[in-house]
C-alpha cells in the first residue's frame, strides 16, 4: 500500500517494476486489484502503477458529492503522475477508468503515449428502462444498511446482474468483494458523475496516439459505444472477446493478455 496526497485527497496506488510507465485505471466499484492478471506480466519489463480512485479501495472517500466528477478523477491521475515524475505513459482504462483516460488524453495529450480502452464509452450511454428507480433504491440501501445490502438487492433485482450471474455464477462473489471494498460515499456519489460528464465523442478525432479497444461480446450496453470509439479514433483497433461481459481482463485474462501484450510490443517493447 502506497499513499500519495493529490488534490486534497489521499490516494492509494500499487507500484511495481521499472521502465516505461503503464498506468491502470479501474472501473466503478473496482480497485487496483482488478488488474491482478495483467500487472505481473508488464511489471517484469515496465513500471506498472495501479490506482485506487477516490471513493474506492484503500483511497480516501470525500463525503461531499461535488468532490466527484470524471474531470476530477482525471486530474487526480494527472497530479499523481506529475508527483511521481512520470512525463509519458500508456493508459489502461476499464469502464469508468476509460472515461478518465479519454478525458486525460484530451486535456493533457503530452503525457499519453498510448491507450488501452476496455468496455468503455466517450459519453454515449444506453440506460435501461427502470434503472433510475433501481439506482435510487440502491443508494437508499447503501446509506441505511451498508454495501452488503445494496449488493444483495442489486443481485436480486437488476436484470443485467441476474443474467450475468446466471451465465457466469463465479462472477457473483467477485462483484460482491468489489462492492464491499467501495465506500458508501463513493458508491452513491460516483454513480451520479456519469450522467454529468460532458461527452467527448466530438473530440475523438483529436486523439493521435495508438489505441487498442476491448469489448466483451456479452456487454450489450457498450457495443455501440465501442464502435463509436473505433470510428472516432483514427487508426484504433477493436477486439471483441467472445463469451464474456463487462470485464474481459478479469473474465478471460488469457485472451485479453495475449492481445494486450502484442499491443505493448508495438509501442513500448
Amino acid at each position: 500500500m502506497t499513499v500519495i496526497r493529490v488534490n486534497d485527497v489521499n490516494l492509494n496506488y500499487e507500484p511495481s517494476g521499472k521502465g516505461e510507465a503503464i498506468v491502470f485505471l479501474h472501473g466503478y466499484t473496482g480497485n487496483s486489484q482488478d488488474w491482478a492478471n495483467q500487472i505481473p506480466l508488464v511489471s517484469a519489463r515496465c513500471r506498472a502503477i495501479a490506482i485506487d480512485h477516490r471513493g474506492h479501495g484503500k483511497s480516501e472517500a470525500p463525503a461531499m458529492e461535488e468532490a466527484y466528477s470524471i474531470k476530477t478523477f482525471s486530474e487526480d491521475v494527472y497530479a499523481l503522475l506529475s508527483k511521481l515524475g512520470i512525463t509519458r505513459c500508456c493508459l489502461v482504462g476499464h469502464s469508468m477508468g476509460g472515461f478518465m483516460a479519454l478525458q486525460l488524453v484530451l486535456d493533457h495529450p503530452e503525457i499519453v503515449k498510448a491507450m488501452v480502452l476496455v468496455d468503455t464509452s466517450s459519453g454515449e450511454f444506453e440506460v435501461a428502462p427502470g434503472y433510475a428507480e433501481l439506482r435510487a433504491k440502491l443508494d437508499e440501501l447503501a446509506r441505511a444498511k451498508g454495501m452488503k445490502a445494496a449488493f444483495e438487492y442489486d443481485a436480486a433485482h437488476n436484470p443485467v446482474r441476474i443474467e450475468r450471474f446466471k451465465r457466469h455464477p463465479e462472477l457473483r462473489e467477485v462483484t460482491r468483494r468489489k462492492m464491499m471494498n467501495t465506500s458508501v460515499d463513493g458508491y452513491v456519489h460516483v454513480a451520479k458523475t456519469f450522467g454529468k460528464w460532458q461527452p467527448v465523442t466530438g473530440r475523438l478525432g483529436e486523439i493521435q496516439v495508438p489505441v487498442l479497444i476491448f469489448l466483451g461480446e456479452e456487454d450489450t450496453g457498450f457495443i455501440r459505444a465501442s464502435q463509436i470509439l473505433k470510428e472516432g479514433i483514427r487508426g484504433s483497433e477493436l477486439i471483441t472477446v467472445q463469451g464474456v461481459g463487462h470485464s474481459p481482463h478479469e473474465e478471460a485474462p488469457q485472451v485479453f493478455n495475449e492481445a494486450f501484450l502484442r499491443f505493448l510490443s508495438k509501442i513500448i517493447w
